[in-house]
């Protein structure tokens, strides 16, 4: 960029050891363990060139200010494939703060996430800071408390009925069982084979795989661990599986631990709620939902695939954050449908951004309760994106 002239907008002709020093300093780590480059290797190896999917600011001194990271990825809900954009690395270097340019960065960013038709964006931050931007919290989640005497009160003894083992090569087949596996699912995150690990690792967690010696040990299942050895991922290739692998890992650790389960997972939340020391269930992140149409469709089919809904119809005028949309939606024997309509609709419910975002998909909506027994019924829908997704 040439002296003199302002830009906000991707940082292609950003060289990368530039760019990975200002967001090191914009959050002041300083040390190999805190660096970025380690912390998130699916975005930041530099082959991965990270600058191309941040919106910068560089000044009219010609300085790099700002950085912005939107990170593309998918998800499949039902068979529906949900366009995502994760927003992260939000920073701006400590000489320059104070002079809207992170505002101009997430501005850009949004604006351009309307312009791609992408669904859904999600970050993790301070909730006021981010509202401005259309993010709030939402994401059905449980998770569970699993104790020492949880584990000796049912079971007995301590034993772990499968081997478990640390996934550290990225070329393992294992891996591809793990892929078999999450995509027999109806919520399905998607992860490129030759990043996999690079994402299973994403904020110093750990690819774990459950294998059974009993039987000539097969494949039971993984579970992705954090630094803090609570799990934020779980599954089996069989549910009666499930607890087995929860045994597992408490030998493992030799220690109590928690496990994230979205709410879409009832056997395994089922299985958990009837030994776990304790629960909360709450919202999993924040999200900004930017279309809100195929939002609601794809993820009331997958609310369908556990949850028998009353049959009716709900007509909301939605002033989203992308612009307004007026849609129709109609629950009949068990199927759904989704429909985009005039916006001189007659609606049944007006709604600003938030409020639809809480109406729709948080897990406490005090507003939702004094609502009709449909809409009680019907939500929150259980949006969700698993930790090693998000950025």
């Amino acid at each position: 960029m040439e002296n003199n002239t302002f830009y906000c907008g991707r940082g292609y002709d950003i060289p990368y050891a530039d760019f990975m020093e200002l967001i090191n300093v914009c959050f002041n780590f300083t040390t190999p363990e805190q660096k970025f480059e380690g912390l998130l290797t699916k975005c930041y190896r530099e082959h991965y060139r990270p600058q191309d999917q941040n919106y910068v600011v560089i000044d009219e001194n010609g300085t790099l200010t700002t950085a912005v990271g939107a990170y593309d990825h998918e998800i499949t809900v039902c068979g529906r494939v949900i366009p995502c954009r994760g927003i992260g690395n939000v920073g701006v270097h400590p000489d320059h703060r104070s002079k809207g340019h992170m505002k101009l960065a997430m501005n850009k960013a949004l604006e351009d996430m309307k312009k791609d038709g992408i669904v859904l964006s999600t970050l993790g931050g301070r909730r006021q800071r981010y509202q401005y931007f259309g993010f709030d919290k939402a994401g059905p989640q449980y998770v569970f408390n699993v104790s020492r005497a949880n584990i000796h009160h049912i079971y007995g003894d301590f034993s772990s009925p499968y081997n478990i083992s640390l996934v550290t090569d990225p070329a393992d087949p294992i891996i591809d069982e793990i892929i078999r596996i999450t995509e027999k699912c109806p919520f399905i995150p998607i992860r490129a084979r030759e990043k996999y690990l690079d994402i299973a690792n994403s904020w110093k967690a750990r690819l774990l795989v459950f294998t059974d010696p009993a039987d000539n040990d097969r494949f039971v299942g993984y579970c992705i661990m954090d630094k803090n050895n609570s799990l934020s991922e779980i599954r089996t290739d069989r549910d009666i599986d499930f607890m087995n692998a929860v045994r597992s890992v408490f030998a493992y650790l030799d220690d109590g631990f928690s496990i994230n389960i979205p709410s879409f997972d009832i056997a395994y939340a089922s299985a958990l709620s009837l030994i776990a020391e304790g629960h909360t269930y709450g919202s999993s992140m924040m999200y900004c939902i930017l279309n809100y149409a195929k939002a609601v469709d794809a993820f009331m089919a997958l609310k369908l695939t556990y949850a028998s809904l009353p049959d009716g119809k709900l007509t909301m005028k939605i002033h989203g954050y992308a612009g307004d949309e007026t849609i129709s939606v109609t629950v009949k024997d068990g199927i759904h449908t989704v429909e985009s309509v005039s916006d001189d609709t007659s609606a049944d419910l007006e709604l600003s951004h938030l409020e639809a975002t809480e109406l729709l998909f948080c897990t406490v909506s005090p507003s939702r309760e004094i609502k009709s027994p449909l809409i009680r019924a019907w939500f929150p829908l259980p949006i969700y994106m698993y930790r090693a997704d998000e950025v």
